[in-house]
C-alpha cells in the first residue's frame, strides 16, 4: 500500500486546496525555501494517519492546525491521502478488494472532529485498526525519526532497543490488547466474587423469606377463598330457602283467599235461607192465626211450626259456625302477610350480604394476582443474576461466555 495522492485544504499554512501527486513508491523528499511549508506536508500525513499528540505537530490544541486558527474566514481544515492497494497481500483486513482507498480527517473550529474511508464516515477507532493491521500505526513513538533519534537509538539499552523493535514490529498493540483483557478479566472476576457475595449474604436469604412468605400467603388465600366459598353457600342456602318459604307463603296465602271466598258464598247462601224461613214464618203465623179457629188443623200447622223453627235454630247455628271460621281464616290471612313482608325483608338482607360478599372476594383476588405478579418478578430477577450480567458493550450472556470472550480478545 503506497500513497499516491495528498490533498490539503485549509491546514496550517495551506489556506487554499492542495493537491499533490507523482508520488514514488520507492522514496520522496520535500525540497524547498525556508518558510515554504515542507514540514507543514508532513504534518499534514501525520495529522490524517491520527495522530494524538500535537506538539509533535508544533501545536498547541486541535485548532492551531486551522489556517490562521480559524479567523481568516476558513473554519475547517481538511486532508486526504489516497493510497494505492495493488497487493492484496499486504493490504488492510476488510479492504482487499479496493484499488485505492482514501483516507480523510476533517476538523472544525469548536473541536469537531471527523474521519472517513472512501468517503464514508468511520470511527477513529476503525482507522487505527486498518492502519494497525498493515503495521502502520502513527502513535508508535518510533514512526517518526527526528533530529537526535539516532544517537539516542544507539545509547539505548537492551529493554529498551526490545520495546523499540516491538513497537516497530506492530507487536506492541497485542501486548496492549493483551494487557486491557487481562485488566477485563480480573474486573469480571471481581464482579463475580461481589455478585456472589451478595446473592449469598443478602439475596438468597430474601429470597428464602419470600418464598416463606409466599407459601404462608397462598395458604391464606387458599383458607380464604374456602371461607368466601363457604360463606357465599351459606348465603345461597339461606336465600334459597326464604324463597321457598316465600313461595309457600304466597301458596298458602291463596288457597286461604279461595277458601274464604267459598265461605263467603256459603253465607251468602245462608243469608239467603234464614231469609226464606222468615218469610215462610211469617206466611205460617198469618195462615196460623187465620185457621186457628179450625179443627185439627191447628195441631198440625204447630208441629210444622216447631220443626221450622228447629231448622232455624239448626241454620243459625251453621251461620255462627261460618262467620267464625271466615274471622279465623282472615286472622290467619293477616298472619301470612306479616310473614310473608318478614320473608322480603330477610330476602333483602341476604342479597345485599350476598353482594358484600362477591364484592370482598374480588377485591382479595386482586391482591392475591399483585402478590403473585410481585413473587415472580423477584424470582426473575434472582434467574437474571444467576445465569449472567450485562457486560459493556450491552451484551448479555453468563459469566463463563463473557470470560471466555475476553480471553479470544
Amino acid at each position: 500500500m503506497f500513497v499516491e495522492e495528498l490533498i490539503i485544504d485549509g491546514f496550517k499554512s495551506y489556506a487554499a486546496r492542495t493537491h499533490i501527486t507523482g508520488w514514488d513508491h520507492e522514496f520522496n523528499a520535500i525540497t524547498g525555501l525556508n518558510g515554504s511549508g515542507k514540514s507543514n506536508i508532513l504534518d499534514a500525513i501525520c495529522f490524517v494517519l491520527g495522530i494524538r499528540n500535537y506538539k509533535l505537530l508544533r501545536a498547541n490544541n486541535m485548532q492551531d492546525l486551522i489556517y490562521k486558527r480559524g479567523q481568516a474566514g476558513i473554519t475547517k481544515a481538511s486532508v486526504t491521502v489516497v493510497f494505492r492497494n495493488n497487493d492484496r497481500k499486504t493490504s488492510p483486513l476488510g479492504y482487499e478488494d479496493c484499488k485505492q482507498i482514501s483516507l480523510t480527517r476533517q476538523i472544525m473550529v469548536g473541536g469537531k472532529n471527523k474521519y472517513m474511508i472512501n468517503g464514508h464516515t468511520a470511527q477513529e477507532q476503525a482507522v487505527a485498526n486498518m492502519l494497525q493491521s498493515v503495521q502502520l500505526s502513527i502513535n508508535n513513538p518510533h514512526f517518526l525519526i527526528m533530529q537526535g533519534k539516532i544517537t539516542q537509538v544507539l545509547n539505548m539499552h537492551p529493554p529498551e532497543i526490545l520495546a523499540m523493535i516491538e513497537e516497530a514490529a506492530g507487536t506492541r498493540m497485542f501486548e496492549e490488547r493483551k494487557d486491557k483483557a487481562q485488566k477485563t478479566m480480573s474486573k469480571k472476576d471481581k464482579k463475580i466474587e461481589e455478585i456472589s457475595a451478595i446473592l449469598t449474604e443478602e439475596i438468597t436469604p430474601k429470597l428464602d423469606k419470600l418464598r416463606h412468605e409466599k407459601q404462608a400467603y397462598l395458604e391464606y388465600q387458599k383458607v380464604e377463598i374456602e371461607l368466601d366459598r363457604l360463606r357465599r353457600l351459606v348465603v345461597a342456602y339461606d336465600y334459597t330457602k326464604c324463597e321457598e318459604s316465600l313461595n309457600n307463603s304466597n301458596s298458602s296465602m291463596a288457597s286461604g283467599r279461595a277458601r274464604l271466598d267459598e265461605m263467603a258464598v256459603q253465607l251468602e247462601t245462608i243469608k239467603a235461607e234464614i231469609a226464606n224461613i222468615a218469610k215462610s214464618k211469617a206466611k205460617t203465623e198469618e195462615k196460623r192465626r187465620a185457621e186457628m179457629s179450625k179443627s185439627g188443623e191447628f195441631k198440625t200447622l204447630q208441629a210444622q211450626i216447631d220443626e221450622l223453627s228447629k231448622e232455624l235454630v239448626r241454620i243459625k247455628t251453621q251461620s255462627d259456625l261460618k262467620t267464625a271460621s271466615i274471622k279465623e281464616e282472615q286472622a290467619a290471612k293477616s298472619k301470612l302477610v306479616a310473614s310473608k313482608g318478614k320473608f322480603e325483608s330477610e330476602l333483602a338482607k341476604r342479597a345485599t350480604s350476598f353482594e358484600k360478599q362477591m364484592s370482598k372476594y374480588t377485591q382479595e383476588k386482586q391482591q392475591y394476582d399483585e402478590k403473585a405478579k410481585d413473587v415472580t418478578q423477584l424470582e426473575e430477577l434472582l434467574q437474571s443474576l444467576t445465569t449472567g450480567v450485562a457486560s459493556d458493550e450491552g451484551r448479555e450472556g453468563g459469566f463463563m461466555q463473557q470470560l471466555q470472550e475476553a480471553k479470544k480478545e
